[in-house]
C-alpha cells in the first residue's frame, strides 16, 4: 500500500506544479468547482454534491482515503494557482493497470496541463509495478478523448450507457497505453 508521505511536490514544468491533496484544501476545491460548475457539471457525477466546505471535503477524504491500491491525489498548480486535481485513483494489482482521473478549471484548458502530465507518469508512478494506464471517458468528453489518444492509449472496451450528461445516456469508453 502506498503512503501519502512518500510522494510530496512534484514539478512539472516551469508553471506546471503537484502537490499531495489534503482535507485542508477542502476551501480552494469549493472555490474552483463553485465557479466552474457548468463546465465540470458536464461530464463529472460528483459536482452537484460539492456546495459548502464539508461536502469538499468530504470530496478529498473520500479520494485521498479510498484505501484503493497506490492511490495518488494531486492537486494541480498552474501560473502558481491551484487549477484542478490529477489522480492515479488505483493500480490493480493483478492486472497492474493504473487509473488515472483529472480535471481542470476552465483558465486552465487548452494549455496542454493533462498531457504534460501524463509525460511524468514514471515519475508519479514511482515504487509501483505499473504496467499499463487507462483513462475512462464519456463518449462525449472529447477533451479527455484527445488527451488519452495523444498519450498513445487505444480504444480498448467500453461501459454502455454508464450514466446520464447533458440529459443524454453515454457510455463510458476505455483507453490503455501500455508502459
Amino acid at each position: 500500500m502506498f503512503t501519502r508521505e512518500v510522494y510530496l511536490h512534484i514539478q512539472i514544468s516551469e508553471q506546471i506544479q503537484l502537490t499531495p491533496l489534503s482535507e485542508s484544501d477542502a476551501s480552494d476545491i469549493l472555490n474552483l468547482v463553485s465557479t466552474n460548475r457548468v463546465g465540470l457539471d458536464e461530464f463529472l457525477y460528483w459536482v452537484k454534491d460539492v456546495q459548502c466546505v464539508n461536502s469538499a471535503r468530504k470530496y478529498i477524504s473520500d479520494r485521498i482515503n479510498s484505501g484503493l491500491n497506490d492511490s495518488r491525489w494531486f492537486k494541480v498548480y498552474f501560473k502558481d494557482n491551484i487549477s484542478g486535481v490529477f489522480a492515479v485513483k488505483s493500480v490493480c494489482p493483478n492486472s497492474l493497470v493504473a487509473e488515472l482521473g483529472y480535471w481542470l478549471c476552465g483558465a486552465a484548458q487548452g494549455h496542454g496541463i493533462i498531457n504534460q502530465i501524463v509525460s511524468h507518469l514514471p515519475e508519479i508512478l514511482e515504487n509501483t509495478d505499473t504496467k499499463a494506464i487507462e483513462f475512462r471517458c464519456l463518449e462525449k468528453n472529447h477533451a479527455s478523448i484527445k488527451i488519452a489518444l495523444r498519450s498513445g492509449a487505444t480504444l480498448v472496451d467500453f461501459i454502455p450507457d454508464f450514466m446520464v450528461a447533458n440529459g443524454v445516456k453515454q457510455d463510458l469508453n476505455i483507453y490503455r497505453l501500455q508502459l
